[in-house]
């Protein structure tokens, strides 16, 4: 998005389902509403429950009172913060919050961190290759370190008994490769993962990278 204002990318969503998003955000943020009984509120989100097909929603004001109200009295939601919601408010396609602070991370520091932690994922692995992804925007930079974060917390876990280590010890090399959905495919001693590097990668990366491997090894 070099040179495009970040909001370019927002797409209309339900005030229900910013309010969902606001909720599940990894920062609190400030939202606005407005209720059909006139009422406005400007705060944080800070519980959603649904209970006899009802979603009942609890907030925090910025006076510090306590609101609570009903999701169908929802009538507008004016989003404070948006670059902290930047991931939801653009369905993923800005792949990280712009409210974080720049974290520097040069192609060549990637290459030389990755081959320093491969032996991470197993003494046997010899290459973690990347060289097919577009290395040019740092936020693919910095999923790429999340990428390798998750694999290590799944292949952990397959390797909690001696016949996950047998079956993970026949690979040793790992490919990853730009994709719109995320696979996987071992051929050989090889693992090829194809995601969308440039888009925010999934919350439950590892258990789904665990689930695959899982099915594949």
């Amino acid at each position: 998005m070099t040179n495009t204002p970040y909001y370019n990318a927002f797409v209309a969503q339900t005030p229900e389902q910013v309010l969902q998003s606001a909720y599940k955000n990894e920062t609190p943020v400030l939202i606005s509403v407005s209720l059909s009984n006139g009422s406005y509120i400007e705060g944080i989100v800070l519980d959603i429950k649904e209970e006899n097909y009802q979603k009942s929603v609890c907030m925090l004001s910025s006076e510090e009172q306590v609101w609570f109200f009903n999701v169908q009295h929802l009538v507008s939601i004016t989003v404070r913060q948006p670059k902290k919601m930047a991931v939801a408010l653009s369905k993923g396609a800005i792949s990280r919050p712009l409210n974080q602070e720049k974290e520097t991370l040069t192609v060549l520091q990637l290459k030389r961190w990755l081959n320093a932690e491969k032996t991470q994922l197993g003494s046997q692995i010899k290459e973690f290759n990347i060289d097919q992804l577009p290395l040019d925007a740092a936020n693919n930079r910095l999923n790429i370190k999340d990428v390798f974060s998750a694999l290590q917390k799944a292949v952990s876990q397959i390797t909690k008994d001696d016949l996950g280590q047998d079956a993970w010890q026949a690979i040793d090399t790992i490919v990853l490769q730009q994709a719109d959905a995320l696979n996987i495919a071992i051929q050989g001693t090889t693992l090829t993962i194809s995601l969308g590097i440039d888009r925010a990668l999934p919350k439950e990366l590892s258990k789904i990278l665990e689930e695959k491997l899982l099915q594949q090894l």
